[in-house]
């Protein structure tokens, strides 16, 4: 039985093509992925059509309570440069929270996807793009003089900690996210094979509440970081 829980873990080929010569496989991950993608844009795409001042729809009441909701996390961990920074979070908070919770849709019969975040191949990239984002940010605001003394500040003996850290925090990162996904996914599995009659409370709690918290985490740390960086 458990090896049948951990053999859903494993990266698994599902289709090879061939482009301009060269042979490119598609994994579970990846294409589980991009049906992500495909979601958000699609949502994008319904909820922002017929927007109106006026008359407002619940559609977008919805639309405009996450957009403040994300903007009231920018403000205060970010400052009065959060508008910069916005977009980013924004799309991170919505990218990580879906593909989270997207095992939930395996109501479906036949449909059988699982969260690519339980991939490290997928939380890696996401913490080392919020990291770069943190050091452009640095730049951007303080320059590359302002931020080397940044480093050097209250003491200079802090410079190799500081410098540490930006190896540190995207490991933090994409660890966390990793390791709580992964625990989740394992304990609804098990769940799902000995108790299937009791396992729908419990992936309430660990696909959809569990999924939720931690791209809220992980987006709101990164805040955290950014408005380090520009202070």
């Amino acid at each position: 039985m458990l090896d049948h829980v951990f053999e859903k873990m494993e990266r698994r080929i599902l289709f090879r093509f061939t482009l301009l010569g060269n042979e490119f496989e598609v994994g579970n991950t990846i294409f589980v992925t991009w049906i992500v993608m495909a979601i958000l844009i699609a949502l994008a795409a319904v909820l922002t059509r017929n927007m109106s001042v006026k008359r407002p729809g619940k559609p977008q009441a919805v639309v405009e309570m996450l957009v403040q909701a994300v903007a009231n996390i920018s403000k205060q961990s970010v400052g009065h440069h959060w508008k910069a920074f916005f977009p980013y979070l924004g799309t991170l908070l919505l990218f990580i929270c879906l593909s989270n919770i997207i095992a939930l849709f395996n109501f479906i019969p036949g449909l059988h996807i699982y969260p690519p975040t339980k991939d490290i191949n997928v939380t890696a990239p996401l913490a080392v793009s919020s990291i770069l984002v943190v050091l452009y940010a640095g730049f951007r605001y303080k320059g590359a003089k302002g931020w080397a003394r940044g480093l050097a500040s209250p003491l200079p003996f802090m410079v190799p900690f500081k410098l540490l850290e930006y190896g540190v925090r995207p490991l933090s990162l994409s660890l966390r996210l990793f390791g709580n996904i992964v625990a989740g996914f394992v304990i609804m599995e098990l769940l799902i094979s000995f108790i299937p009659l009791v396992s729908a409370p419990f992936s309430i709690y660990f696909d959809l509440f569990d999924g939720v918290l931690q791209a809220y985490i992980f987006v709101y740390l990164t805040s955290l970081y950014i408005g380090e960086a520009v202070e």
